[in-house]
């Protein structure tokens, strides 16, 4: 499930009372050179560090077991202090009021969205310089391109993904069978899926598609067609974004399709927070339903049906299309002393590990990040004991690492999901045409990529 994180007027407000904080930055990004490992091994008694984060329920049990390991495994040497600071908006106003107070967590794991508020307010080493000046430690390397590259701006690794998710398209077979489409035909592209949800729909009386009322699912239909959210590049080649471009091209068409399902009442709405989608699928009332691999264990647990997890449908090239990922990573503090920040460099490394993320992952369902999980023969023993984790984790790894598959980066995203999908909504319920909700959208976005540019002081 995709969190809100920061409006354009709290974003104002936080930026500002950071101009007197933010120092002079490295090529990097960064605020200070990595230190390497001596200065970790030359500190006298035990290096403590903090971690925030906003990961809840027994997700967040799974983490703190991780963190126990951790601690048990650098007894005498490291300790780990972890804190769940509420939802990802309440966390990084936290954090944001720690940087004023010079209080900041060693270790911050921020939401996906919030990338490009962390990047811009350069309290932060990039992940890029510690893994240069520690090369014992975590190999970035290793780490899935596609996960990867969202914490990638300007060609620098600034983060490390932990939880990563994946939107999906979750079949119901059954309902499928019964409008006489068989286990066989293809749903590959977004035409394919478009053309058996009318047929469900005209067959069964049974609506053919949902989805959550989340522009996410919005950014994943743009990305699939193989363009930009932002333009130019995403804001990912050392230019700030300047729009959006889901009201022209491949990403206007592939809306304007999943619009006429809703507009022809072969789709249901799934409502804002994707309760209804959730509710509805698990019930058997829909075919198809755009939601995240997040969901699979709440799927298993309440679906009395045939259902399968299958990659998002595509309508553009190949090379350049794709789903953009969920999840959060982990961002350290350029402000800590060097012993600290190699030991929150070495926890990072730790839960980033092969072994850390097949065991986050089993528990919880999110995806691995490390390629090397994926050759250890627990994890392919409980990959092939559940089709659609791996579903997922193909997903993931065939995506390329390009930017419309990255996503956008700036501060302003919220704002601009926010607006997106009201319009959407509107054009959805046919209140407005689809033209017109997509030429306001882009309208508002321009604006609030103005504004942030300017609180900014750009």
């Amino acid at each position: 499930m995709k969190k809100n994180v920061l409006s354009i007027a709290a974003t104002a407000v936080l930026l500002s009372g950071l101009a007197a904080c933010s120092s002079t930055t490295s090529t990097s990004g960064s605020t200070s050179e990595a230190p390497g490992p001596d200065a970790l091994k030359n500190a006298k008694g035990v290096t403590t560090i903090t971690l925030w984060h906003g990961i809840t329920g027994s997700n967040g049990d799974q983490l703190q077991k991780l963190i126990d390991q951790f601690n048990d495994n650098n007894k005498g040497k490291i300790r780990v202090t972890s804190t769940f600071q509420g939802a990802y908006a309440d966390l990084l106003a936290k954090y944001t009021a720690s940087l004023r107070s010079k209080s900041a967590p060693t270790v911050m794991i921020a939401g996906d969205v919030a990338t490009g508020y962390m990047t811009d307010v350069k309290q932060s080493i990039p992940a890029a310089d510690m893994a240069r000046a520690n090369p014992g430690d975590l190999k970035l390397d290793d780490l899935v391109p596609a996960a990867s590259s969202y914490y990638a701006v300007n060609g620098v690794q600034q983060a490390v993904p932990f939880n990563v998710s994946t939107p999906m398209l979750w079949v119901n077979r059954d309902l499928l069978r019964q409008a006489g489409i068989p286990d066989s035909a293809p749903l590959k592209t977004l035409d394919q899926v478009v053309s058996a949800a009318k047929t469900v729909y005209t067959k069964t009386g049974v609506n053919g598609f949902t989805m959550p009322d989340d522009d996410w699912y919005i950014e994943q239909l743009t990305s699939s067609s193989g363009e930009n959210f932002c333009t130019p590049d995403n804001g990912r080649k050392g230019k700030a974004p300047t729009g959006i471009a889901i009201n022209r091209g491949t990403a206007k068409e592939a809306i304007n399709k999943i619009a006429d399902l809703y507009t022809s009442g072969v789709a249901v709405d799934g409502d804002p927070q994707g309760n209804a989608a959730y509710d509805i699928f698990v019930a058997g009332k829909v075919a198809f339903d755009f939601y995240s691999s997040g969901v699979n264990s709440g799927f298993k647990s309440d679906a009395k049906f045939d259902f399968q997890a299958l990659p998002f449908p595509t309508n553009g090239p190949k090379a350049s299309s794709g789903p953009i990922i969920g999840g959060s990573s982990l961002w350290l503090s350029s402000t800590a002393k060097p012993a600290a920040q190699v030991a929150g460099w070495k926890l990072e490394s730790f839960l980033a590990s092969a072994k850390s993320q097949e065991q986050f992952s089993q528990a919880t369902g999110y995806i691995p990040v490390n390629k090397k999980t994926l050759e250890s023969s627990s994890e392919k023993k409980f990959l092939a004991a559940d089709k659609n984790a791996q579903a997922f984790v193909d997903q993931v790894t065939n995506t390329p690492a390009v930017t419309q598959t990255a996503g956008c980066v700036t501060g302003a995203m919220t704002t601009i999901r926010t607006g997106n999908i009201n319009q959407l909504q509107a054009a959805f319920a046919g209140q407005k045409s689809v033209d017109e909700a997509l030429n306001q959208a882009a309208s508002d976005a321009k604006t609030a990529l103005q504004q942030y540019k300017s609180q900014l002081g750009n």
